[in-house]
């Protein structure tokens, strides 16, 4: 009975040393795969922090181009406005003068300005459009840093190393703290100890 019951006892202590042991070796990794998940987790934060940086620059840029190219849109408003004011000068004067050679002293001029007028309206409106490519191209350039930034960091993400099992439970079954283990082998020590030597 006693030698059965010595037994059971190193049999029991054989399995929390094994249970222990495994648990220290999982735990061990699970460090081991937390420090370099760390270190990732590191680089990436930089990476996307270096990201964001870049995404405000572009922004920025591509507000300017949306800033100067309304100031475009603007001055072309107004030089169509003058090309129509003159235009309808020069369709006055036709009407009103009779008088072929006094119509073309006026005419010719006012049709020269109007044809300055618009070169200069089709060279602004160029212009207009060029900034509004830039910000256009500045706003892909965001948005394609942003969503890189957000894929470098769903990638740390979804490395984050996964937990070892608890090394506290064993069968699913909560095991005495450390201490206790402790204080109950050396008791059952004592007790095994004693009855084996009688």
């Amino acid at each position: 009975m006693r030698l059965k019951l010595l037994v059971l006892l190193l049999s029991f202590a054989g399995v929390l040393y094994w249970q222990d042991s495994t648990s220290d070796d999982a735990m061990d990794k699970y460090i081991s795969d937390y420090k370099q998940f760390q270190a990732q987790a590191d680089s990436a934060t930089k990476f996307a922090d270096s990201l964001a940086q870049e995404i405000i620059i572009a922004d920025n840029e591509a507000r300017a181009a949306q800033s100067r190219a309304s100031v475009y849109s603007r001055q072309a408003t107004e030089l169509k406005n003058e090309t129509l004011n003159l235009m309808d000068r020069a369709q006055l004067l036709t009407e009103t003068i009779t008088d072929t050679l006094q119509l073309a002293r006026q005419i010719l001029p006012l049709k020269d300005s109007i044809i300055t007028k618009q070169e200069t309206t089709i060279t602004t409106q160029d212009k207009q459009i060029q900034e509004l490519e830039t910000a256009i191209l500045k706003k892909d350039d965001a948005l394609k840093l942003a969503l890189l930034r957000g894929d470098s960091l769903q990638t740390v993400v979804n490395n984050i190393p996964p937990a070892p099992k608890n090394p506290n439970r064993m069968f699913g079954i909560k095991l005495p703290s450390r201490k206790t283990s402790f204080v109950v082998g050396v008791v059952a020590g004592v007790v095994i100890g004693g009855v084996v030597l009688k």
